[in-house]
This record gives structure tokens, sequence and C-alpha cells, in this order.
């Protein structure tokens, strides 16, 4: 399911029902780069722990009102579900190279474009303090940062992070990162 640009239609709902042995989302004319085998394992992880722990409040809760249980276990199998399809998500919705920038892109939670203009170059020194600090957008999910982007000029945040200060950095995991790199660098 090719797309041509912004963000997916799926939601985590929908890749965990329908999008069974689909190949990951790249447009035609894009680079895509996976970040996922780093993040799986622990997605995984919570699944199985949410798989053991959801049920019981529902079970001890239907001793005193069965449709609290009732509705409980209703949002339990909704957020299962969705939990499954945000894990999906990881592998079908890789980071781009395309023709107008770089699209970052971790699942379904978030999906931005960085034009190429904006970026000024690429490390792979990665510093604890720098990728902590409130001006870097780190986009390492559930993982550690192996690739540091310094932007021309600092870019605002979008979505519920709008308060916090513009990014001059953005942190960022890929599973093999000296193609990413070097595809990079010939970019800018």
């Amino acid at each position: 399911m090719a797309q041509k640009g912004g963000r997916g239609s799926d939601g985590a709902i929908r890749i965990a029902l329908f999008r069974w042995g689909d190949e990951p989302d790249v447009p035609d004319g894009a680079r895509a780069f996976s970040y996922h085998q780093q993040i799986m394992p622990v997605g995984v992880g919570l699944l199985c722990l949410s798989l053991v722990a959801l049920p019981v409040v529902p079970l001890r809760v239907s001793h005193w009102c069965r449709t609290a249980a009732l509705v409980m276990s209703l949002i339990s199998g909704v957020a299962l579900v969705t939990l499954v399809g945000l894990i999906k998500s990881f592998r079908l919705r890789p980071i781009l190279l395309e023709a107008d920038g770089l699209r970052l892109r971790v699942g379904v939670l978030f999906d931005r474009l960085i034009p190429f203009s904006a970026l000024a170059h690429v490390e792979t020194e990665v510093a604890p303090d720098t990728v902590r600090a409130p001006t870097t957008w780190n986009t390492a999910f559930l993982s550690w940062p192996n690739v540091m982007l310094s932007l021309r000029a600092p870019l605002p945040r979008e979505g519920f992070k709008r308060r916090r200060p513009a990014f001059h950095v953005i942190a960022l995991r890929v599973d093999d990162p000296e193609p990413f790199i070097r595809q990079l660098r010939a970019e800018l």
C-alpha cells in the first residue's frame, strides 16, 4: 500500500485487523530505512505483560459490578488490539528519504517531513546531554538514538508538544545507519 506523501490513512486498529503480511508503506521514488528491530522486542514484551495484566482488573471488578467489568473488558480488548497495531506499524511505516526531504515516522504515532534545506549536517556521535536537551527532538522511540541531525534553523514542534521550545537537533534510531547516513549526506 504505497502512499504519495503525508500521513497514512491507517490507524493502529485498522493495521492490527487488516494489514497482516503487508509490505512497508514506501511511496514510489522514496528510499526506506527501518527502525523497528530495536523496539519490536520491547513492544512484544509489553504486549505479553498486557495480555496477563489487563484481564485481572475486570475479573476483580466483576465481583461488584458486572456492567463495569464488561465495559472494562471492552476497553482492555480495544487497548490490546491498538497495541498490536502500534507494534505492527513500526515495521509498516519506515523512515523515508523522499524527493522533498526526510520523512520521519514512528509507526502511527507521528509522521513529519523535514525538508533537506532545513538540515545542516548529520552526526553519528550521540552525546547524552544533547539527546536530553529540551531543544532536541528525540524520535528514537523505546531505544537510544544512533544518528543526530543538526538543523539550519529551529523548527516548531507539532501536536501535543507545541508548548516545548522549538527543536534545533533531531535524534533518531535507524537499524542500519551507514546506508542511511551515506544517502542523506548525498542529498545534503
